[in-house]
């Protein structure tokens, strides 16, 4: 299977504001199929210009889900511009264990996340 690709992931931008010298974007962002597998060193995202940003992108957070029933837990990461993707290894309903990466071999089905990006 081929890995997921900037290419393969979806920004939509539903409000866009400006907030003293930053820039507030607000949108989706969806990404899987089950045919695409994830990177081990993370999903790379588009460029910053996709989330309306023209300099940098200082801050990106991910909420939500669209069904609630995901077990992954996306993680932006700045330096890199990737998504990590967190998957926890309690089977037993204990909230105490840690999360790990995804696995290379994960393959998530269609997932879509809410955001709130700052930058300008």
């Amino acid at each position: 299977m081929a890995a997921i690709l900037a290419a393969n992931v979806t920004i939509v931008i539903s409000e866009v504001r400006l907030m003293g010298r930053k820039r507030r974007v607000q949108g989706t962002l969806a990404f899987g199929d089950g045919a695409l597998t994830y990177s081990t060193a993370g999903i790379p995202m588009p460029a910053i210009s996709s989330f309306g940003f023209y300099r940098e992108m200082n801050e990106l957070k991910i909420f939500g889900v669209n069904a609630r029933t995901t077990e992954y837990l996306p993680s932006w990461v700045k330096a890199t511009n990737t998504l990590q993707l967190w998957v926890s290894h309690d089977t037993a309903g204990v909230t105490t264990l840690p999360m790990d990466e995804a696995p290379a071999a994960a393959a998530p089905a269609a997932r879509t996340y809410d955001f709130e990006a700052w930058g300008w």
